[in-house]
């Protein structure tokens, strides 16, 4: 009887957690479609707002950008383009080391990812412009401060990606290495390791498109070189065109980088892409 009477009571409890469930998300939605709404509204009526708005004011043409190429080639890939490249590539390497060093830590230790998460979360919330004056008497109006700010954009979601990662290895390959009697680094390097590899790379592809990005970001705040540089006076000088180069340039490096980690992926995870191509039992030219 008692059983009886506990069967309606679990199954209305249910029933009040599935509508409560589904009475939130609801809202939640609301909210995101309002100011969805409400942002959309306010681009449009200051859109509305602007007189004398046409295309040619906002996008230069294709001849202006290429005559703007053609004047400042020499330049740019003498010095401009050289100075952002080297900055990204040492940044972005350093970021990787460091993010993948911390989410070893974070993995290793409990204690330690206690530790180490909150300062991560922490220091993505720190405005780069904010810390800028800093890293200027720290490093002086070299490349250092540059190379500071790339490494503080890429090494977040390396770190975080790497972490989840290694956080994902298979509970049953686990158990079953540690009853054949394998070490904690064994199980770490032949388990969690490998694990983690697909995810590391969806980070540093992440971690890519920022570089170029944070390099810039970096001239743009104080240097003598760089695109961030071109940039800059471009702005400075009302000349679209370059500014525009500038953009078209930034977006062809950060490109380059993302298929150049997509290689390195490719012949670093052969394994993992043939295991895929293995179990794939679907329509498709695999």
């Amino acid at each position: 009887m008692g059983q009886a009477n506990a069967r309606p009571r679990r199954a209305s409890a249910r029933l009040l957690t599935d509508v409560a469930r589904a009475v939130i998300l609801t809202a939640v939605a609301v909210v995101v479609l309002a100011f969805f709404a409400s942002g959309v509204l306010q681009l449009a009526i200051e859109v509305r707002a602007q007189e004398n708005l046409a295309l040619d004011t906002i996008f230069p043409s294709v001849s202006a950008v290429r005559g703007a190429w053609e004047a400042h080639r020499d330049r740019l890939l003498e010095e401009h383009i050289p100075e952002t490249l080297w900055e990204t590539l040492a940044g972005l390497a350093m970021a990787t080391v460091l993010g993948v060093t911390i989410a070893a830590l974070m993995d290793f230790s409990r204690v330690l990812r206690w530790l180490l998460y909150p300062l991560l979360v922490v220091s993505q919330t720190i405005p780069i412009f904010a810390i800028a004056i800093l890293l200027i008497l720290i490093f002086g109006f070299g490349s250092g401060p540059k190379i500071t700010v790339v490494v503080l954009f890429c090494f977040f979601p390396v770190a975080l990606n790497t972490f989840s990662g290694l956080q994902s290895a298979d509970p049953e390959l686990l158990s079953l290495l540690r009853a054949m009697g394998a070490s904690a680094r064994q199980v770490w390097t032949k388990a969690r390791l490998p694990a983690a590899m697909p995810s590391f790379f969806a980070g540093l592809r992440i971690a890519a498109t920022y570089s170029v990005v944070g390099a810039i970001f970096g001239e743009y705040i104080t240097a003598q070189r760089g695109l961030g540089v071109f940039l800059k006076r471009s702005y400075s000088s009302f000349r679209l065109d370059q500014a525009y180069l500038a953009i078209l340039l930034t977006a062809a490096l950060s490109l380059l980088l993302v298929l150049l980690v997509n290689l390195v992926e490719r012949l670093a995870l052969r394994w993992y892409y043939t295991s895929r191509r293995a179990s794939w039992r679907g329509p498709g030219i695999y």
